[in-house]
Order: C-alpha cells, then structure tokens, then sequence
C-alpha cells in the first residue's frame, strides 16, 4: 500500500456567499497495485481577505462539502 500526501490551489465560489476564495486542499492518497487510489481531504485552508480581516470566526466551512462534491 502506497500513501502520498497531495497539496493543491483551487479558486472556488464560497458557499456562504463571501465571494471567489483561493483554497489549499490537502489531500492522503492511498493507493494499492490494481486498485483505485482513495483520495481523503485532510485539510482546508482559505485564503479569502475577508475571512482574514473577521478573524475566520464567521466561517462555517461550508466550502468542504463542495470540494468533496467535486471530487465525485
């Protein structure tokens, strides 16, 4: 079994409606000889000046259900 860590950049459309964000995705991919790798999202870290400028204490994180989403 091999396991990798993969960081990746994305702009995606913040679902609480604060706009366009730049997000680093983190994700642990497993994957065995002859099988189908599994991709886990481990870790999700935005870049939105305006969640910089509220603290982040506002965000519900809702942009990690459409980056699963996606990934379907």
């Amino acid at each position: 079994m091999k396991q990798v860590n993969e960081r990746q950049w994305k702009t995606i459309r913040c679902p609480e409606g604060k706009g366009k964000a730049r997000v680093m995705c983190e994700w642990e991919i497993v994957s065995e000889k002859g099988q189908v790798p599994k991709r886990t999202l481990q870790q999700v870290d935005c870049h939105n000046p305006q969640l910089a400028n509220l603290g982040g204490e506002d965000c519900q994180w809702g942009c990690e259900e459409v980056l699963l989403t996606q990934e379907r």
